[in-house]
């Protein structure tokens, strides 16, 4: 496997509204928690209507300071990114997982490294 680099703008997270303090939505890969994180708005839509999370949750483009703030208010609540997890429709796909903390690190200085997140492999949801 190639070395993940870090994710790149655009940042897409799913809300339900998109307000100061929003609650983004969470997700279980193979029983981890972690936050869906997507490169476009269009890969965050084809998720959201492959499952059936309800009508209201959305894709929200965040700046990087936007997401770090996300992501640390998601520690103790998820451990995980889930990297452009694909629809559900496309089940049996592997999902590229990274750990919360690392990835808020490498935001925070300009990221980069290789193996962005530490472990080196993929995980199928």
């Amino acid at each position: 496997m190639t070395a993940r680099e870090a994710p790149q703008p655009p940042y897409v997270l799913l809300f339900q509204e998109a307000a100061s303090g929003a609650e983004p939505l969470l997700i279980s890969v193979d029983d981890r928690g972690a936050l869906p994180l997507f490169a476009s708005a269009e890969g965050a839509q084809a998720f959201l209507d492959s499952a059936d999370f309800g009508p209201d949750w959305k894709p929200v483009e965040v700046s990087g300071m936007g997401l770090i703030a996300v992501l640390e208010g998601c520690r103790g609540k998820v451990e995980y990114v889930a990297l452009d997890p694909p629809p559900a429709s496309e089940g049996g796909m592997r999902v590229e997982m990274g750990g919360l903390d690392e990835l808020i690190e490498a935001l925070q200085t300009g990221g980069g490294e290789d193996d962005l997140f530490g472990i080196g492999g993929l995980s199928s949801n």
